[in-house]
């Protein structure tokens, strides 16, 4: 854009009309480091919830599990058959 009369010598008036340089827009590395992880930020905040209800639940289902498995050692054994048992998935 060229201005309508020609800047005077003794002062500088910038265009108001003009865009400013590309080189002033450009944010700076932290900020496009902030604007880029904000989308994981707002998805881990949001899935925290259901991730911490999986957590519990698995370590509530290893409780459960060992406590059962203290208790009736054998009881995945008669449960399962596995055909590597001598023939005890054919007498099932």
């Amino acid at each position: 854009m060229t201005p309508d009369r020609s800047p005077s010598r003794r002062t500088v008036h910038s265009d108001l009309y003009a865009n400013p340089h590309r080189s002033a827009t450009v944010p700076s590395l932290g900020a496009a480091i902030g604007f880029a992880a904000l989308p994981v930020v707002t998805v881990a905040a949001l899935s925290f919830p259901t991730a911490a209800a999986v957590a519990l639940a698995a370590l509530c289902g290893a409780v459960a599990g060992a406590a059962l498995h203290r208790r009736y050692p054998t009881a995945v054994d008669r449960t399962f058959r596995l055909p590597g048992d001598d023939g005890a998935a054919r007498e099932a």
